[in-house]
């Protein structure tokens, strides 16, 4: 089984603090949402970068994509 990395924003870490601040695209967020026992969750990964971004930021987010099976596998 095969993932793939679906980018949904970016963070930065808060100057002095072990806090990084995210930005997430709601519709992106959305159509990765999913329902468990009546709620609605949304789960995700925050990574860091190897260094910050032209705009600052110093970490990604990103949802964990299921592959469907390919006819060579």
């Amino acid at each position: 089984m095969a993932f793939s990395k679906k980018y949904i924003g970016k963070g930065k870490q808060v100057e002095n603090m072990d806090i990084v601040e995210v930005s997430l695209n709601m519709a992106e967020l959305q159509n990765h949402s999913f329902e468990y026992e009546g709620e609605t969750y949304v789960k995700f990964n925050v990574a860091k970068l190897k260094e910050p971004d032209q705009y600052g930021k110093t970490h990604t987010v990103y949802v964990s994509v299921k592959e469907p099976e390919s006819e060579e596998s």
